[in-house]
């Protein structure tokens, strides 16, 4: 069994398919590590598969984050409507930019705009470098899509070990989509040839808040 069939026996499993039991991991593995471990592992594994890392606070953050924007020729940010986390940092980078405030429906609808789609993830898995985002509570999955730069605001207490304790917290009122994000978009269906942004983002950054501050918002 190679490692792309055994990760779907994993994926089948976990969401109660027929893929078989699911791994256990070995002793002493990830799932044993502490918050601090991994947190740094997802650190390792996404910054390897071509996303970039931020670390809060906010506060600390936002220069950084607006230069990278910049960097991107990003001239408007977008949110899903009723999340603040996401609300409250894209407001707070407007004068970084300039940067003007658009939604994803006139995003989906064809602007010419180069975007960037801010959201809060639900989890982090830090053996692949994956940010988890879903639709549970109406949230719209937009900004993980469509935009040209994702921004993914992860709580450092969401990070887990492995997939399977990500979608365990789904499997009582399972949402109807999730997204598993790891780097930006890419493809290989071209000639061949890599291309980077294809079907979604062509860059992916992970801002990781404190648990006090993830608390406080």
């Amino acid at each position: 069994m190679n490692e792309r069939e055994s990760l779907f026996r994993r994926l089948s499993a976990a969401c109660g398919g027929h893929g078989g039991a699911a791994e256990e991991p070995p002793p002493g593995g990830p799932s044993a590590a502490s918050e601090g471990d991994r947190v740094a592992l997802f650190a390792k594994t996404f910054t390897a598969g071509g996303g970039f890392l931020l670390r809060g606070p906010v506060e600390a953050a936002l220069s950084d984050l607006g230069e990278m924007l910049r960097a991107e020729e990003v001239t408007a940010l977008f949110f899903p409507e009723g999340d603040a986390a996401a609300r409250e940092i894209a407001e707070a980078l407007v004068p970084f930019g300039p940067f003007n405030l658009t939604t994803g429906e006139e995003v989906r609808g064809g602007s010419a705009a180069v975007t960037a789609g801010f959201r809060s993830a639900e989890a982090a898995i830090a053996e692949t470098g994956t940010i988890v985002e879903t639709s549970a509570r109406g949230k719209t999955l937009l900004p993980g899509l469509i935009a040209d730069v994702h921004v993914s605001i992860v709580r450092v207490d969401t990070v887990v070990a492995r997939m399977e304790e990500a979608l365990a917290a789904f499997t009582a009122d399972p949402p109807r989509n999730i997204s598993f994000l790891s780097g930006p978009s890419k493809t290989g269906d071209i000639e061949q040839t890599l291309t980077v942004g294809a079907h979604g983002p062509k860059k992916a950054i992970a801002l990781l808040l404190p648990p006090e501050r993830a608390e406080q918002e």
